[in-house]
């Protein structure tokens, strides 16, 4: 049947007399249509403009990008929020890449698929309903926008029996009101025409308006609505919410009823403009033409024949174009590569597009993307204020392809001269398929089976990025089967993972029990502490009763006796869980008989498990218990946890653009880990960060806690998100500012973790390391209160001791050998004290250089000293030679005096001191006979040089010799025996010279 209606199609386009125009707009801008349906809806029926939402879904892991204008709107729409304003318009950045329909590889082939579009939205909450939504949509587009009503089609829900829900008679009628012909009103069933927001909430019949774009007959434009042509397509839906799905059969009636319409702006702009491509338009032609003006060579023609060389070259331009809207406002919007790998996959396949068929580097993307800013920052002012991070980004992302692709380049060949069939996959996929092609052959070989679970599958692409789709080329080239079913589990439970532990595994050494019928644990860990005006912290004694008490094997028993391990559940608990990258409490159950050690709070599911040692006593269900805190524990990592906020406010000021990567806190210090995307984190950027946060901890901000629900938490200004997080619906989110200026925050972000009240009770403050975490990365270490002020301590004594070493090192004229053996090892010591963990990064750089000099002071002195006794014992030996033709020396050099400032024992420079007889120089050096001999060119005969010298030794002891570089062999010649055992050095080191007598004497003239 559509094979039919296709052919009709074609035959009735073939017949067809002129295009379709539009009466008004045909010449109007894409800014002008933007704004003429903003205005429509603000001034003539009294919307209120809102801005669009950011592309990244913040508080929602199951969306990889915003996709849908009403995102923003959820929480109003599940009753979870208030709505601020009773009527809502906007135009909202959207990007739907990925996913079940994944058009990432459709885009540029056609004209219709983009990567990211602009979705003009209106919405109405309990104010109207149907019948001004469609009166509205009616005017705006047949008497604003002028479209003829003729070539308009509306689609209405057509009912479900199963469900209960009878046909939308309701907006047909409304529709045949508005003067809509009845043959061009048709029903569809749920999947068309009944919007859901997910498996169970808010949901509703919708109306869509169909434009015939090919200027069919009505008979045969009705016949090709909802059938995924060009010729006939949708370019508004109009939503009614009124509807709450409870399950799948299962619909109520909400009490509410809200409106939610949204029309693709790329669609509505083509039609207005009169084009047949989306292309083709004032939203992707100026980029079209920047790809042209910078590349040069052949210019677009707008061919979508993929087998012809001009239509492969459109393709690419018309990828550019997309892919750099795409990218540039994902990334102003705060979305990194790094954490995202369909962003990172669009920006590697523009890359490799840029060079493939542009010859352009990265310089294209970043002309590309200021071409964006220019052309849609008036309506989004984030992607001109961001635009310098943009460019950070597509600079170091473009460094690390670049570097993959060298590393990858021969591997890949190999892989392809055996698959010839995956040389079609794109280049930004083959560095991720060749690491996984080598786990995979890695698995097989020890695994024997080609059945591959879904959990490797689901590694290979978390970890190496590797797409569903280059995998199962993959699997099918090598014949493996691959679990699908698990695979797809998996990335579900990755969008929509959560912290919350439900493993069997409890700890180290306990297991979960597998049923436990007890009340859930209410947590108030933040209760239990309070801070009076001096900033004194009480801990208050936590009483709870004992509900079940859990064996190390995971069963639940009644009765734990001493020197018991059990994990201890109770219908409260005080104590904080290891979550959010803090370790957990610590601290003492007492009740009247008996006592145990917190050793270790595990939360799984709704219980809290408090894994404890039985001191004293037995403890049994239903007992009393005193929950005692370890404070000293506890406030020292509220210290540093709050420490580690304020490390990341300071180098986000620094940086401006950067993310958490991760964080780990403790009550002896803490590690930030956070992106870099660009050269270095300096020294200078360290300093800057440490003043920062002790500048703050003398202000004595106030810290507070903040429960907001997540919708309102996610809006709040300057909070700091981590993209891709999942969030509850009521977030914790601590606020860091002074008291009288609580809007202008140091610190706001999302936290479950405990905190100090006052900045002031972090005492101090010290950066011990900075450490690489991987490409991108930094992990910072560092610590607060006495351990701080331990560390800066420290820090004073060494600069007091390396100053009087200073002190005397000046005095000094010249050293003798004694001198320069303690100085070394005072050095040595002092170095090694520096390099420790346990000292400030800033003084331990600082004192670095300083201790650098005075080394490097003994390390001249003992060089000369070194040489001073070389020149000594090599003149004795040309002494003691007397009149005879050659000189053989071994210098007795003491080990520490080579251990000194770690001086180099130099051959060169001894042989030096006889320069006009054959000479033999030999020493130890590192465990074997080393030796240097040279020859006056004069001197050298067809018998007696210095390669034949030093071969008949070296043949008689083992080793190897050979001349230095470029040098004849007949004058220099070098010696290296080979490793000797201390009892053998003597004995080899007489024969040696013993041997290299005889040679000498046996040659000499």
């Amino acid at each position: 049947m559509f094979k039919r209606l296709a052919l009709l199609t074609k035959l009735h386009r073939m017949k067809r007399l002129k295009k379709c125009t539009c009466l008004y707009h045909s010449g109007s801008s894409s800014r002008e249509i933007r704004e003429t349906f903003l205005d429509f809806f603000a001034k003539e029926h009294l919307h209120s403009r809102v801005p669009s939402s950011s592309v990244v879904p913040y508080g929602d892991p199951s969306l990889a990008f915003v996709n849908a204008g009403m995102n923003q709107f959820k929480p109003i729409f599940l009753g979870q929020a208030a709505p601020q304003h009773q009527r809502a318009v906007n135009s909202q950045k959207c990007i739907r890449v990925g996913g079940k329909h994944n058009d990432l590889d459709d885009v540029g082939r056609d004209g219709y698929h983009h990567t990211f579009f602009e979705m003009l939205g209106s919405w109405s909450f309990n104010d109207y309903f149907k019948k001004e939504a469609c009166s509205m949509a009616w005017q705006l587009l047949t008497q604003v926008y002028r479209i003829p009503p003729q070539k308009l089609f509306i689609t209405y829900f057509g009912g479900n029996q199963s469900l209960g829900l009878p046909s939308d008679e309701e907006c047909r009628e409304i529709w045949l009101s508005l003067g809509v012909a009845a043959d061009h009103i048709l029903p569809f069933g749920m999947k068309d025409n009944f919007w859901e927001m997910g498996l169970v909430g808010p949901c509703g019949p919708c109306s869509e308006i169909h434009v015939n774009k090919a200027n069919l007959e009505t008979s045969l434009a009705r016949t090709l609505v909802n059938q995924g042509t060009e010729e006939v397509v949708e370019i508004w839906n109009l939503v009614f919410m009124q509807y709450n799905r409870i399950s799948n059969q299962v619909l109520e009636k909400l009490p509410a009823h809200h409106i939610d319409t949204g029309m693709g702006l790329e669609r509505l702009v083509a039609f207005l403009q009169n084009k047949n491509s989306n292309y083709d338009t004032d939203l992707f032609l100026p980029l079209i033409d920047a790809v042209h003006k910078i590349s040069g060579g052949v210019s677009y023609q707008g061919s979508y024949d993929m087998q012809s060389a001009q239509g492969q070259r459109d393709w690419a331009y018309r990828l550019l174009a997309d892919h750099s809207r795409m990218i540039t406002v994902a990334l102003a919007d705060g979305a990194f590569p790094d954490n995202n790998h369909r962003l990172r996959r669009v920006m590697r396949q523009a890359m490799v597009t840029s060079r493939k068929w542009f010859n352009q580097d990265a310089s294209l993307l970043l002309e590309l993307s200021q071409r964006v800013a220019d052309m849609m920052g008036g309506v989004y002012p984030e992607l001109s204020r961001n635009l310098s991070n943009v460019h950070m980004l597509l600079r170091f992302e473009e460094d690390i392809f670049r570097d993959h692709l060298a590393k990858s380049g021969r591997e890949w060949s190999a892989i392809v001269n055996q698959f010839p069939e995956l040389s079609a996959l794109p280049t930004d996929q083959q560095p991720g398929l060749i690491a996984g092609l080598r786990q995979l052959e890695d698995w097989r070989r020890s695994s024997g089976s080609d059945k591959i679970s879904g959990s490797l599958a689901f590694k290979l692409y978390s970890t190496h990025g590797l797409q569903e789709d280059s995998l199962q080329l993959l699997v099918q080239l090598k014949g493996w089967n691959v679990d699908w079913p698990q695979f797809h589990q998996l990335m579900a439970d990755e969008r929509m993972s959560t912290k919350i532990q439900s493993s069997a595994a409890v700890g180290s050494q306990f297991q979960c029990a597998t049923s436990l019928k007890v009340a859930p644990t209410v947590w108030q860990c933040q209760d239990v502490c309070s801070r009076n005006a001096e900033g004194h912290y009480t801990f208050k004694p936590f009483d709870a009763t004992v509900t079940a008490l859990v064996s190390q094997d995971g069963r639940t028993i009644e009765e734990a006796a001493t020197g018991d391990r059990v994990a201890v559940i109770a219908d409260k608990s005080c104590f904080y869980y290891e979550a959010g990258g803090q370790v957990s409490d610590t601290g003492r159950l007492l009740w009247p008989t008996g006592a145990g050690q917190v050793e270790e709070i595990r939360r799984v599911g709704d219980h809290i498990y408090h894994l404890i040692k039985v001191n004293e006593g037995n403890l049994r269900v239903n007992q009393t218990v005193q929950m005692m805190l370890d404070e000293d524990n506890r406030l020292n990592t509220m210290a540093n946890h709050t420490a580690t906020h304020l490390l990341q406010a300071a180098i986000k000021d620094i940086l401006k653009v950067t993310c958490q990567k991760s964080s780990y806190v403790t009550p002896e210090h803490f590690r930030f880990d956070f992106g870099l995307f660009q050269s270095e984190f300096t020294l200078e950027m360290i300093s800057q960060a440490e003043s920062s946060v002790r500048n703050w901890i003398s202000q004595r901000l106030a810290v507070d806690r903040l429960m907001l629900p997540l919708h309102q938490a996610v809006s709040l200004d300057g909070i700091t998100l981590v993209p891709g997080e999942g969030y509850p619906d009521m977030v914790s989110v601590i606020r860091v500012a002074q008291e009288s200026r609580k809007d202008e925050a140091i610190s706001l972000e999302p936290c479950c973790g405990t905190h100090v009240r006052n900045t002031a009770d972090l005492e101090e403050f010290a950066i011990l390391s900075v450490k690489s975490a991987g490409i991108g990365s930094r992990s910072v270490r560092a610590v607060t209160r006495a351990t701080a002020k331990q560390s800066l301590c420290r820090a004073d004594d060494l600069k007091r001791e390396l100053n009087l070493l200073e002190e005397m090192f000046n005095k000094f004229n010249a050293v003798e050998f004694t001198q320069l053996k303690e100085l070394d090892k005072t050095l040595k010591q002092l170095r090694e004290t520096i390099s420790s963990d346990d000292v400030p990064l800033i003084v331990n750089k600082e004192l670095s250089v300083r201790l650098e000099k005075l080394e490097s002071y003994v390390r001249q002195a003992a060089q000369e000293t070194l040489a001073r006794l070389m020149q000594h014992q090599v003149e004795s030996a040309v002494s003691h030679a007397g009149p005879a033709s050659f000189v053989i020396v071994y210098l007795s050099i003491p080990h520490e005096m080579l251990d000194i400032g770690r001086a180099k024992l130099s051959l060169i420079k001894a042989t030096r001191h006889c320069p006009h007889k054959p000479i033999l120089v030999l020493a130890s050096d590192d465990g074997c006979l080393i030796g240097r001999c040279t020859f006056p060119q004069e001197m050298v005969t067809g018998d007696f040089d210095a390669e034949k010298w030093s071969g008949y030794v070296i043949r008689a002891i083992g080793g190897k010799g050979s001349s230095p570089k470029g040098q004849d062999p007949r004058f220099n010649y070098n010696i290296r025996s080979r490793k000797l055992v201390n009892d053998s050095e003597e004995s080899v080191r007489q024969q040696a010279l013993s041997l290299a007598t005889q040679y000498a004497k046996s040659r000499s003239l």
